[in-house]
This record gives C-alpha cells, structure tokens and sequence, in this order.
C-alpha cells in the first residue's frame, strides 16, 4: 500500500478546516469548532499483538510521550529529520493510537502541526513486524500568528493510504527499570532505526464521590434504583453530585466516576425518584447563575477572566486537562469531564468535555445537552443539540429537584 506524505496529509486536512461549519466566529483562531458527524470507520485489518509491546511508547530522545502534550494543548517538536512520535499498542489490535509532530515555515508564519490517528494493529510472525492501519484522525495547527490551536478531522480518503510498520521490533518487559523497544520504521519520511522509550503508569486514585449501594455515612443523598447517589443543594435547587450509574448502553470499569453513558431513547428508563427530574436548559441556567455567571443566547462568556473563575466553582477539582486553578468545585457540583461515547466514531473530549443530558428539544426536535466545555484559550457552558442518527452518541446524565 503506498504511503500518505505528511505533505499530502496536511493539504487534505487544511482543505477539510476551511469547508468545517463553526459556531463561534470562524475568524477568532483561538477557538475550536465543532466537528462534523463521525462517519462510518474505515475497515482495516486487525490482530493481538505480543505482551511485550503492549502499553505507550514514545521516542526516546523526546521531551516526554507526546499523550501528555495532546491532554495539554501543548506542543513538542522541531524542523528537521528527528522522529517525534508517541504510540499507544492495545493487546487486541483494536483503537491503538499513533501521535506524531512536524513544525513548517512559510514566509514569517511558523506552523506546528500535531496529528493524533487512531487505527488498529496487525502483527505479523515471520518476519516480525507490526503495522499499524489508519481509521480516522485529527489535526491540530498552531501558529506564531495566533493564540492555541486550530482543529480538524482528517478526510478518510486520505486515511486510507497511510500505515505505519515496525520491522523487526524488539521490546524489553521488565517490572523494576525502564522498558525499551527498537525497530526499523518505515513510514511517511522513509526508512530508519529508531527507539522507544516505554511510559509507566501511576494508578490513578478513585474518585470518593460514588454512587454507593450503602448510603453515605455523611452528608444529603438520593436513592435510585439499588444504588445511593450524593447530593448537594446549590442555589435553590438539589443536584446530584455523580453521574447516574444505572442499567444502560455503556460503563467503563476504570472510569467508575463517569457513571452510565446512556443513548437518548434510554432516558425514559432512568427510575427518577419522586420529587426529581432530568434537568431542563432552565434548571441547567439557574445552576450557572447560582455562581454569579451571566448567561446569554449561546451559554457564558468563556474569554472573561471572571466567568471562567466563577465556571470553575461548577467543575471538579481534578481530572480536567487544564490545570489552571479555577476548577475547585467550590459548589459541589463536581462537573467531570467525562464527555460523550461514540460507537461508531472518534472520542476526542475526554477530560475537556462535560457533556450532561438535559430533557429539552431544539426547533428541530433534536435533544439538547448542557456543555462545559475547556478550550486552550476558554472555558465557557453552553447548550447544543444531539441529533439522533442511526449509531447514537452516548451521554451521561444528572438529575435535579427544588429545594
């Protein structure tokens, strides 16, 4: 299969940024617009790979895995022939994830351009090799000429002709000292040697604010269905502080506090106690005007200093990407940033999205989610539309009663 230039690549992408819709104005470069329906993924070949390949690798002579600039909406790279790349290898083959970097001049403009594909995996014995195939992918551009970063999906006609394939790679699988994996890549730039340098991983701490099949030993709750939920009032109005945990289309087991991503025609399922309800847009206002934040037509002001201080009393004190200090859930709230499921597409907010949501319809008759959304540049509430398409997006819910 021929290989896809990064030049090539580039131009498809630029192509598919300027025909993107975005509901900001479109000539404010700091913002980000939203991205079109996902579309069906592309069909590629897929195998387990060995043990010991398994995990994130990133170019040993890198600052660090470049998973943690993605998360940051910070960048890492240089003009030049050095590799800058950060590989995700899954043990099934399956949403393995390649992240690499290339820094461009033209004219006085310096353009940083930061690719994320995801694609699955193929190994293959004899000789040994892995390569990886490309499904779908996302660039971001950065420039001397603005603030943060420009972002779009990458056109799947292009996707289609690009790989990646490790040849011969050999990796250490120690538990006591740093793991490495060498190999001849050959991909886009040609053909070299190179070295990965594994990253370890730290046990991320459960979040203590979890529905429960006890109720809690402190403080107010609510009981739905088997479990018992922690509330707080905020306002004059009582919230659940977790997401709803119930019978539904998808839990993630390593993410407890992301609760049940529920589809919009399993919200008549949900066992709303008495006295509660799934939030309208006017619940979801009056929780924002609660911290002294104005709300207009399209939600908050997400450039103002003071609206995003006062947005981060709603949002939970970690797991957000950005570290600025404004979120502190002085409120109780407790936003997490779990964003939505996509089953047949890309998820690409987590830890930047909350995304609840609300029992209200646009004008036409599309449901609407309550957004706080954490941009480079802003973080700002708003409400958007869900259309309900044949594979639908899956949302998590809160519920809310007077107080």
């Amino acid at each position: 299969m021929p290989f896809l230039t990064k030049t090539t690549l580039v131009a498809a992408v630029l192509f598919t940024m300027a025909l993107s819709g975005c509901k900001h104005d479109p000539s404010d470069p700091g913002e980000v617009g939203p991205l079109p329906i996902d579309p069906p993924p592309i069909e590629t070949p897929c195998t387990a790979i060995p043990d010991e390949f398994v995990g994130t690798w990133y170019a040993s002579h890198n600052e660090g895995p470049l998973t943690a600039n993605w998360e940051n909406g910070t960048f890492q790279g240089e003009q030049g022939f050095r590799e800058f790349r950060t590989m995700t290898f899954t043990q099934d083959g399956k949403n393995a994830v390649e992240y690499t970097t290339a820094v461009y001049n033209a004219g006085d403009e310096t353009r940083q351009r930061f690719y994320k594909i995801m694609g699955t995996l193929e190994y293959k014995a004899n000789p040994a090799a892995i390569v990886f195939h490309a499904q779908s992918g996302t660039m971001r551009v950065f420039s001397n000429k603005y603030t943060g970063y420009r972002e779009s999906p990458i056109v799947q006609s292009d996707l289609q002709k690009y790989q990646t394939v490790w040849e011969k790679p050999q990796a250490t699988n120690m538990t006591t000292t740093t793991n490495y994996l060498t190999a001849t890549i050959i991909d886009q730039d040609g053909r070299y040697s190179v070295k990965y340098q594994k990253v370890t991983l730290t046990p991320t701490p459960t979040p203590s604010n979890l529905p429960s099949t006890t109720p809690p030993a402190t403080g107010s709750f609510v009981k739905m269905g088997s479990l018992y939920y922690p509330t707080a009032r905020v306002g004059n109005q009582e919230w659940m502080t977790a997401n709803y945990a119930g019978p539904g289309s998808l839990k993630e087991a390593s993410k407890p506090h992301y609760g049940t991503f529920l589809e919009y025609a399993e919200l008549k399922n949900v066992p709303v106690p008495s006295g509660w309800r799934i939030p309208t847009r006017q619940d979801y206002e009056k929780l924002l005007q609660s911290q002294g934040l104005t709300v207009y037509a399209w939600g908050t002001d997400g450039d103002d200093l003071q609206s995003k201080k006062l947005l981060g009393q709603l949002m939970a004190s970690t797991g957000w990407t950005k570290q600025d200090g404004y979120a502190n859930n002085q409120s109780g709230f407790n936003a997490v940033p779990a964003d939505v499921r996509r089953p047949r597409g890309t998820n690409y907010g987590e830890g930047t999205n909350c995304v609840l949501w609300t029992a209200d319809k646009d004008s036409g008759d599309n449901p609407l989610v309550f957004n706080i959304i954490q941009m480079p540049s802003s973080t700002y509430a708003n409400f958007s539309p869900q259309p309900i398409g044949y594979s639908p997006t899956l949302t998590p819910l809160r519920l809310v009663r007077n107080n």
